[in-house]
């Protein structure tokens, strides 16, 4: 497991159409400071507001994860937490000129790419980390999030929908840079035609197409095929690695959810970040070690960034 701090290191430089607002979107990745964490910064406002990703600020929808201070939101950051939290970076600031984070083709995997290529670089602090402490669990009518101790991040996500290609489906994963690229960066998020219709119809989505989603029918897939049989719970793992990233922090500990979503995920951790009991804040070494341990050398950007 990385024991230093880790950002970008270069600039990531990213644009798509909004689904939600239907505006073409600019996002920039910039390398920070250590111990800055991860903040957002609405651009295209004026005084370019900065909301920090802290629990407060973080709110979960049926459909969608929030960042708000109360004044100024960024829509559909999920994905984008997911991909940081999943390779392991820690301070980057989030620069958007429009009020939500594009969902490109609805999995990790452009965020992950573009990042990779530019490269990381690790920083002269030791990782801070919310570690489990004690088994906890929180549900909502059928769905349910139990977190207990481990040493690394662990989940294990399980779904039931009534379609012929999905049913009952389940993943464990060990969370780490390398499984995170191989096993869920790439899952797209799905939808129902009948759903997004109706969503279209009242005006919550004035953007996005096909090429964003996985769509159903009753039946099939109607734009194209899955990247693996069992996309579908890939793709909540992705989700959930990104709920689960609300502090900043990366996690320590495995998590079980079961029919949950972006909504009860974030009530969840919120509910465990209250249990002094249950979870604790800590560096991933003493202090002292700081003067003993050196971070190996960095990766280079590339040349294009």
């Amino acid at each position: 497991m990385q024991r230093f701090q880790q950002t970008l290191a270069a600039r990531v430089d990213l644009e798509d159409e909004g689904v939600f607002s239907g505006q073409r979107v600019r996002v920039v990745l910039e390398p920070a400071d250590t111990d800055t964490g991860v903040v957002f910064v609405r651009e295209d406002l004026p005084g370019a507001p900065r909301i920090e990703l802290r629990p407060e600020n973080v709110l979960g929808t049926e459909g969608a994860t929030v960042l708000s201070d109360g004044r100024h939101s960024v829509y559909m950051v999920e994905h984008l937490l997911s991909a940081l939290h999943g390779l392991g970076i820690d301070n980057v600031v989030v620069r958007v000129w429009g009020p939500e984070i594009p969902l490109f083709d609805g999995s990790a995997e452009v965020f992950v790419r573009e990042i990779l290529s530019c490269g990381l670089r690790l920083q002269p602090a030791l990782k801070r980390f919310v570690e489990i402490r004690r088994s906890f669990e929180v549900r909502n009518g059928v769905g349910r999030l139990l977190f207990r101790p481990a040493g690394e991040l662990r989940v294990s996500v399980r779904i039931a929908f009534d379609h012929p290609l999905i049913g009952e489906q389940e993943i464990t994963l060990r969370v780490d840079p390398v499984s995170y690229q191989r096993e869920i960066s790439f899952a797209r998020t799905f939808g129902f035609k009948e759903d997004l219709l109706r969503r279209r119809e009242k005006g919550l989505l004035k953007g996005g197409s096909l090429s964003n989603a996985i769509v159903l029918d009753e039946k099939d897939v109607l734009n194209g095929s899955l990247r693996r049989a069992d996309e579908f719970v890939r793709h909540k793992a992705l989700d959930l690695v990104g709920d689960l990233f609300v502090t900043g922090w990366p996690l320590k500990g495995e998590v079980r959810a079961e029919l949950s979503g972006h909504k009860l995920h974030i009530e969840a951790v919120k509910s465990l970040l209250s249990a002094p009991e249950a979870v604790r804040f800590s560096d991933g070494l003493p202090a002292v070690a700081l003067f003993f341990l050196t971070p190996p050398r960095a990766r280079v950007a590339s040349p294009r960034c």
